[in-house]
């Protein structure tokens, strides 16, 4: 008989996003917010950059 994993109500363990969040943190240097306008930056950018790609293409 298969029992279930050991699971808690949490969406990700609470200790591993600290330890994560920690290694990021000191791997790239910056704080959480520049990261976030820098993500929020190239998910704005990259569709834009396509559609400039090809209506250039077409051009």
């Amino acid at each position: 008989m298969l029992l279930p994993l050991a699971h808690h109500s949490e969406p990700i363990d609470p200790d591993l996003w600290e330890w994560l969040s920690d290694k990021i943190d000191h791997v790239l240097g910056i704080d959480a917010g520049a990261m976030v306008l820098l993500l929020g930056a190239v998910i704005v950018l990259f569709p834009v950059a396509v559609m400039v790609l090809v209506w250039r293409r077409r051009a």
